[in-house]
């Protein structure tokens, strides 16, 4: 069955180049059972995928796109489909550190998906210095949000050691009424010579995007004194710094682990959020981190932290339905109780307000241009390398991704850690992004490995201003 993206969703894929891959995942920790050898176990992990892929339809389907881009682009059932191309075995290097295998994910995520497959690939890793082994997994952005993303996936998890069998195969199923470039662009020519009407509904839909983005826009102008009186940036903002930049191909990856119940206490404690927590830990660990580059600061960093505006109950819907906003990190604050106070009341002041805006302004923007003039666009900013001279909108993006809210098995074995991974794009050379998972929050870091060779002590740096928040723990 032949499945539409929605704008959003193809501007994410249109907009991709080699450095600003739009892919999202995440990094798993298997406990060991000490049954099974390697081989075997891959056998057993392969097989229980295989046997649940048609409960993700998402994971048999290539896109289509139409030439220059002229429709938006599609999804079609995979005829030539191989699970082989789609999970791959891999072994760390003897003796399997954890700088080793953070290399490896960043190695992983700086290769992109193949345009002539389902746009998802997963890797079990072996040879662990901690004896287990581990799960990495990417999938395209078009196709899942933070949020979507995790529903879309947890049919390949169990919530209890027993590997459950897999649902009855649904027969129904239509073939794809479009399967090819040119296939796609006569479906829609076909479209618009049976309907007529259609012209003018698309004219007059687009002319009500029109007033909606400039209404859009008026709001924002009329805004500005607003926002600048409850503390939330707009988008001019934000001067450049080293973590701004087009991202280069190769990618950086590392993790840190903290225990999140300490977390929520210390938050808690001082009237924060977790992610205000966050927050204010990221920006004290990018002011030392630039400071140790030499590099002066010329305003505070901004962060874009991109929003859930996904109705209840629609967890489970393809596709991305995100807003965001911009948060300051009050880097220029040395005192941390100061920093994070400021970030919590920043929080609290613009609670609500990007969510009411819901995503429509994302939405709109590449619905209003149309494919074609989209495609243009990110081909000529890519080309120019414009991201590298514009000004950014923000310094680097820092997202929270909520966790199971059970523990999850793969195949037998009880997931012990899950690190999240989001995608650099536009002029973000960094990204952070948390996940609570269990009985910990967890930092995944990506950065371009051309400005963030050194991300490793920025991880680091943000254990440490984790750490001092925990130890200074207001008593309640």
């Amino acid at each position: 069955m032949t499945t539409y993206l929605n704008p959003l969703d193809s501007a994410f894929l249109i907009l991709e180049n080699e450095g600003a891959a739009m892919r999202i995942g995440a990094v798993l920790e298997l406990d060991d059972d000490g049954v099974l050898d390697a081989s075997a176990r891959f056998a057993q992990i392969r097989h229980n995928i295989a046997e649940r892929l048609h409960e993700i339809p998402v994971l048999t389907k290539r896109v289509v796109r139409a030439p220059f881009d002229l429709a938006w682009p599609i999804l079609v059932e995979d005829q030539s489909f191989d699970l082989d191309r789609h999970l791959v075995r891999v072994a760390l290097p003897s003796p399997g550190t954890p700088a080793q295998f953070d290399a490896l994910i960043a190695d992983y995520f700086s290769r992109p998906l193949s345009p002539e497959r389902p746009l998802w690939q997963m890797l079990v890793i072996e040879g662990l210095a901690s004896g287990r082994c581990a799960l990495a997994l990417k999938i395209h952005h078009a196709l899942a949000d933070g949020v979507s993303g995790a529903e879309t996936f947890a049919n390949l998890f169990d919530i209890s050691p027993d590997v459950r069998p897999p649902l009855a195969r649904d027969p129904s199923e239509d073939p794809a009424e479009v399967a090819t470039p040119f296939g796609l662009v006569w479906s829609n020519l076909r479209r618009l010579v049976a309907t007529p009407s259609a012209v003018l509904d698309v004219a007059s839909s687009w002319i009500g995007r029109v007033e909606e983005v400039a209404r859009a826009i008026v709001r924002f102008v009329l805004s500005r004194a607003r926002r600048a009186a409850s503390g939330q940036p707009s988008i001019f903002d934000a001067r450049r710094s080293s973590l701004n930049a087009a991202p280069g191909v190769d990618k950086a990856y590392h993790r840190h682990q903290a225990a999140l119940a300490d977390v929520k206490r210390a938050a808690k404690s001082r009237g924060a959020s977790v992610t205000d927590f966050v927050v204010a830990s990221v920006g004290g660990a990018l002011a030392r981190f630039l400071n140790e580059r030499g590099e002066q600061l010329k305003r505070d960093l901004i962060a874009f932290v991109p929003i859930n505006v996904r109705p209840e109950g629609e967890s489970d819907q393809l596709g991305n339905q995100i807003s965001g906003m911009l948060v300051r990190l009050h880097t220029d604050v040395t005192d941390r109780e100061e920093r994070l106070s400021r970030v919590s009341r920043d929080a609290k002041a613009t609670v609500g307000e990007q969510r009411r805006l819901r995503a429509k302004i994302f939405m709109d923007v590449p619905r209003l241009l149309g494919p074609a003039l989209v495609s243009w666009g990110g081909r000529v900013i890519g080309t120019l390398g414009l991201f590298n001279y514009l000004p950014p909108m923000a310094n680097l993006m820092i997202s929270s991704v909520p966790g199971p809210p059970l523990p999850l098995w793969v195949s037998g074995r009880r997931v012990r850690s899950a690190s999240p991974v989001g995608p650099l794009f536009a002029s973000f050379a960094l990204n952070v992004t948390v996940l609570g998972f269990e009985e910990n929050l967890e930092f995944g870091l990506l950065g371009c490995a051309r400005q963030l060779h050194d991300l490793a002590r920025l991880r680091d740096l943000v254990a440490e201003e984790v750490a001092w928040y925990v130890a200074n723990t207001p008593a309640v």
